[in-house]
């Protein structure tokens, strides 16, 4: 079954942000605003750090910096380029006036250059949003050239004159714009700074005024940063010559200039936090501040009707986060919160910066908790409007982010991998971006946020437990390990999961860090489980393929049972260990849930723009198929349902081990800007519901799946539609113990009524979660001086524990696999009543009843 497209309707298009319950500020359309006064750069103000002030974004972030009042480009590559946030030409009359201060970072006369630097104005990316423009946009470009020449333009229309730069060493560029008529005439003036004499000047008529819509930019050396790519790639760029720049005194002015001073960014970015056992940790992603900077955060709260701080934390110098952490935080109410922090100027002045949010009370008493499960952004669509205004709308509880917040293409660039702090600046510029898409969100709910392996600047991660990679392509990959250092890694993750609940995960190979624990909020325990970290490589473990790759099985006659090796691991010996001690922690938990970056099964048959078959592909969670049918046995002692990831392949999918459905049932959810498709297609059509068997040998039960169009139509927004892009929450209620799982193109409006991709919503129960089907029961058990007791089934014959659960009510007729004796253990973890009985009788038909006492 193919999933409809839904239609590309301003409706749909712009979801109505004011029925949702978070507020959400929609990107605003480029539409007349109040001019503004002169604006100023004020670098000469600005502390040296790297990041260029909360009025501005740099293209790349670690190729800028201010340094001693003047901002400056430190790489000499193309495209690197500086936005200014809160002003705008807007879709109106009138005039406008640009002025900048330009001149070698490397000092001595522009002259001794070949490069250009100057202005880019009208910048619009395709979207028309002023943020998807910082990243896509393309505007008018204006500038000098140090071989001798002003230009206006790189068009058929462009016009060049001649420039006397002489000895200058710094130069005052200046673009003027007065419209005629429905156009508008354009003049850049150059002067010298050491005598203010004008060098150069020229002019260009009939610019047609849609031209001059947008965002403004100044700009180094020019060029596309989605053509050249990132590092040492850039600087050999062909056709463009580089050099690095310094730029002071920035100022915009004219009828012309829109301010929207609201869309500063920083010196907050984004928080996350989570609640657990009454303890509040919350990280704030700061940008990268510099030594004379302020770079403590206050938390403040209310008391007696004053903002009054009760911790504080300072930045980490290479995440840029802030790790606050409160004990003892009262749960039971809503609590309204601010970040503070001092901005200061190097003239001794200070601003105090807030953030302002709500720490949910902790819903325990609610029938329902909702789960919003995102994960895969390659950030086509930044800023993702249109899905976080719907997510407003839905109003989760709880946000899981399930992996790959971004990709190594995000924003343009590439990446870095030196793996020094320019690495630690580039990954946090893309950290950035996926924070600016879910702030307002996340600033009032309490989140999660598992790396995947793109997260650590892989295709597919093997962990090995921390080891070092052999290298840095893709080879290097399927041996094992990490190909970025040890701080890197780390410092991903402190970004991402420092502010969950405290884990017992202890450093692995080179330190790197482990992440996995658990989180208890709303009666609802989570697993949060690392599924890459630990896991075995497949290069030299199992028989060679013949696809050139070591994790691509394309040989039709491929036995799976040739790649079980009792040795390799998935989630390795630590994280079992954590496993087994979880299923059986009940304390808060009416029931359990399980989140991970993939799901373990190999569903997908058909794999990227070519739609190739794999026979089977060693990424997935199927393999090792020891060590999953390990895990997942684990999981179904508990009952516990499975969020994930990662697919980019919308589907809701029930475990076998030994039989179709006798274990859980778990949700992929669909990549929010999908990178890389993948199809469930096991007979070559989209026949996707029913019993199978996974290519390593699994079986595998399809209850729903979204598959991606053939085709897919220009243009960014229907390209991710047709690719099933979009976005998913599980509602777990804990009264009835069911589990709602909704799924949503990228596009659609939730509240509408069928809006869901086909096939969903898809409803299970609690004991879904454990389908193996009864043999015997034992006894009706009804608990005395108990209400909210756990049942524990032990087979005496192995002393397994069969499984473990909050009864639902205090009787209930416990089912088994087997017929013999079993001791039951009734617990009230909340109180530690404790109660067991030994050698209980199952039978195929058990009328029998007890009644217990703890």
């Amino acid at each position: 079954m193919k999933p409809s497209r839904p239609a590309l309707t301003r409706r749909s298009f712009i979801i109505d942000v004011a029925a949702a319950t978070t507020a959400l500020a929609v990107a605003p359309r480029l539409v007349a605003a109040t001019p503004a006064p002169e604006f100023r750069s004020r670098w000469d103000l600005t502390p040296d750090r790297p990041w260029a002030g909360p009025e501005f974004w740099t293209n790349p972030l670690q190729d800028w910096r201010v340094a001693g009042g003047r901002l400056e480009c430190i790489n000499a590559a193309p495209a690197r380029n500086l936005q200014v946030l809160t002003r705008e030409l807007a879709a109106t009359g009138g005039g406008f006036s640009l002025r900048i201060t330009v001149g070698r970072a490397e000092g001595g006369p522009i002259g001794a250059s070949k490069a250009a630097v100057g202005f880019s104005v009208g910048v619009q990316g395709p979207l028309r949003d002023y943020r998807n423009s910082l990243i896509f946009g393309t505007g008018l470009n204006a500038g000098l050239r140090a071989t001798g020449e002003l230009f206006i333009g790189d068009d058929g229309g462009a016009v060049r004159g001649a420039l006397a730069l002489g000895d200058a060493v710094g130069v005052t560029l200046q673009l003027d714009a007065e419209p005629t008529g429905a156009t508008y005439r354009l003049k850049l003036s150059a002067r010298a700074v050491e005598d203010g004499r004008l060098i150069g000047e020229v002019e260009r008529a009939d610019v047609p005024a849609e031209r001059l819509v947008g965002n403004l930019a100044l700009a180094a050396n020019f060029g596309s940063a989605l053509a050249v790519g990132g590092g040492a790639a850039a600087k050999k760029a062909p056709g463009v010559a580089v050099d690095r720049w310094w730029f002071s005194d920035w100022r915009i002015t004219g009828e012309k200039i829109a301010t929207n001073d609201n869309r500063a960014f920083g010196p907050f970015w984004f928080n996350l936090y989570t609640l657990h056992e009454r303890t509040l940790k919350m990280t704030v992603q700061l940008p990268p501040l510099g030594a004379a900077d302020d770079r403590t955060v206050r938390l403040q709260v209310k008391q007696s009707g004053t903002w009054t701080t009760i911790t504080s934390a300072t930045m980490d110098p290479a995440a840029r986060t802030a790790l606050l952490r409160v004990e003892q935080w009262d749960d039971r109410a809503d609590t309204p919160y601010r970040l503070a922090i001092a901005l200061r100027r190097t003239d001794g002045s200070a601003t105090e910066q807030f953030l302002e949010g709500v720490v949910r009370r902790d819903p325990v008493d609610r029938a329902q908790l909702t789960v919003a499960d995102l994960s895969c952004n390659a950030h086509f669509a930044f800023p993702n409007t249109a899905a976080a205004a719907a997510l407003a709308k839905l109003n989760p509880d709880l946000v899981a982010f399930t992996g790959d917040q971004y990709y190594e293409s995000t924003g343009g660039y590439g990446v870095n991998r030196s793996g020094g702090d320019a690495s630690a600046l580039d990954v946090l510029r893309k950290w950035a971006m996926h924070g600016w898409t879910w702030r307002e969100i996340l600033k009032d709910r309490p989140s999660i946020s598992l790396p995947d392996d793109h997260d650590v600047y892989h295709g597919n991660l093997w962990g090995e437990g921390g080891a070092a990679a052999p290298g840095q392509d893709g080879i290097a990959e399927s041996k094992g390990g990490y190909k970025m250092t040890a701080d890197f890694v780390n410092t991903v993750h402190r970004m991402q999961t420092a502010h969950h609940p405290d884990s017992l995960a202890k450093p692995g190979k080179q330190g790197i860090t482990g992440y996995y624990g658990a989180l208890v909020y709303g009666g609802m325990s989570f697993a949060l489980l690392a599924d890459r970290q630990y896991k075995s490589a497949p290069d030299g473990k199992v028989p060679p393929t013949t696809s050139g790759r070591a994790d691509h099985v394309i040989d039709p006659n491929f036995d799976p049972k040739s790649a079980d090796l009792a040795e390799l691991e998935l989630l390795g010996a630590p994280q079992m260990e954590f496993l087994r001690g979880w299923v059986k922690d009940w304390r808060g938990a009416e029931m359990k849930a399980v989140i991970s970056q993939t799901i373990f099964t190999a569903m997908a048959t058909h794999h990227g723009p070519r739609n190739d078959y794999l026979v089977a592909d060693y990424d997935s969670n199927a393999w090792p198929q020891t060590a999953r049918n390990a895990a997942v046995r684990e999981l179904r002692r508990a009952f516990a349902f499975h969020l994930a990831g990662d697919q980019h392949l919308p589907a809701v999918v029930h475990y076998g081990v030994d039989a179709h459905r006798d274990a859980g049932v778990a949700f992929a959810a669909p990549a929010v800007n999908n990178l890389y498709s993948r199809r469930f297609r096991p007979d070559g059509v989209d026949r996707t519901m029913g019993d199978y068997r996974d290519r390593f040998g699994h079986p595998l039960t399809v209850l729903a799946c979204a598959n991606p169009q053939e085709k897919f139509r220009p243009g960014v927004l229907a390209a991710e539609v047709d690719k099933a892009a979009g976005y998913g929450l599980v509602r777990f209620d804990k009264a009835a113990r069911t589990i709602s799982i909704e799924c949503w193109s990228l596009l659609a409006d939730p509240l509408e009524a069928g809006s869901q991709f086909p096939g969903w919503p898809v409803v299970v129960t609690q004991l879904d979660n454990y389908g193996r089907a009864a043999v015997a029961h034992l006894p009706e058990v009804t608990v005395r001086g108990a209400t909210r007791p756990v049942l524990e089934v032990i087979e005496e014959a192995t002393g397994e524990t069969i499984y473990m659960l909050r009864m639902r009510g205090v009787s209930w007729r416990p089912h088994v696999f087997a017929e013999g004796k079993y001791t039951l253990r009734l617990s009230e973890p909340e109180t530690g009543k404790r109660r067991e009985l030994k050698g209980v009788v199952a039978s195929s038909a058990n009328p029998e009843k007890l009644e217990i006492s703890v």
